[in-house]
């Protein structure tokens, strides 16, 4: 039996100190995700949260009113028309920023989508972050009934 191959081993392949790297780094990219999205949290105020809040209810109330005048294939019309842009279209889901915003020290988004039974309504979820540092205030879902 030959042992001196055996004693003659010199440190990990290459194969092995890849993996061990690749664990590091997973388990430092894991510990790094735990702590933004539990520990470093943006926390706002009772009145920042209810100004927040009736923003996105001016803004729901705003679309609702105009949404009578307008079928759902007009949408981005009436979109538009309450002064948000266009800014992403997922599969179904349509994303609207608000543009001519700079008064308030909010950034709002409209998130539309097609609700799944009933053909003239649409699903709209509010969003409103603040400008400073991004963090989301306030967000509201509700149901938007087209005209016919």
């Amino acid at each position: 039996m030959n042992t001196s191959k055996l004693l003659n081993e010199k440190g990990g392949s290459a194969v092995k100190i890849i993996a061990i790297t690749l664990i590091v780094l997973l388990l430092f990219g894991g510990a790094i995700t735990i702590y933004f999205q539990y520990f470093a949290k943006d926390t706002f105020s009772e009145e920042e949260i209810a100004a927040a809040k009736e923003v996105a209810q001016d803004e729901f109330g705003q679309l609702s009113t105009i949404a009578a005048d307008y079928t759902v294939d007009q949408q981005k019309e009436a979109v538009v028309s309450l002064g948000y842009e266009e800014n992403k279209v997922d599969k179904q889901t349509t994303i609207y920023e608000k543009k001519n915003n700079n008064d308030t020290g909010y950034y709002i988004l409209l998130n539309l989508q097609p609700h799944d039974t009933y053909p003239k309504l649409s699903r709209a979820l509010v969003q409103i972050f603040a400008k400073e540092n991004g963090g989301l205030i306030y967000e509201m879902d509700n149901v938007v009934n087209w005209k016919q």
